[in-house]
């Protein structure tokens, strides 16, 4: 069956979502250049703390620019990666399934193929600046699945109906 067949085959659209991308690089490279300068401030720091003779007491202003600079760089690097691979990236809702669109190629997925939804996002301004208010992973009967953050448009009505759709109590 064609991407278009299984598409038709779900029913009329009931919503898009598309991913923003640009918005996820964009947190990527504050945590990316965060995490550049910390190391930098911070190497200098513990090479010239370790080296002087007549230091004492604890070694945290030498450490924290580092420690600092790395959980940043661990940070950014996977949301580089995601920016990157999220590029065009829409979940198209229909009545009975989801759509999963991105270069290359669309999936069709109708809602007995969705095996579980899992949602562990927090509810939290932080997280919601960073795109992890929402964090829902969908798996698909044959192994493959999708996963739905706070960089989707409206990401958490999405969830809702994902997991709704998935368990038989749709609603449209």
């Amino acid at each position: 069956m064609t991407a278009e067949a299984g598409a038709a085959s779900l029913g009329g659209v009931v919503s898009e979502h598309p991913t923003d991308s640009g918005r996820c690089a964009r947190v990527a490279a504050v945590a990316l250049a965060v995490g550049v300068l910390g190391v930098a401030a911070g190497v200098p720091l513990l090479v010239w703390w370790f080296g002087a003779d007549d230091v004492s007491g604890p070694n945290t202003v030498a450490g924290a620019p580092l420690g600092i600079g790395l959980l940043a760089l661990c940070y950014g690097v996977p949301r580089a990666v995601r920016a990157r691979r999220t590029r065009g990236e829409v979940f198209v809702l229909h009545e009975r399934g989801v759509v999963w669109r991105r270069p290359g190629g669309e999936r069709a997925v109708p809602w007995a193929e969705i095996t579980s939804v899992e949602q562990s996002g927090r509810q939290q301004a932080a997280a919601r600046a960073v795109g992890a208010d929402v964090h829902c992973r969908v798996r698909f009967r044959d192994g493959g699945g999708l996963l739905v953050t706070g960089f989707t448009r409206d990401a958490a009505e999405l969830a809702r109906r994902l997991e709704r759709g998935a368990t038989g109590r749709q609603t449209w």
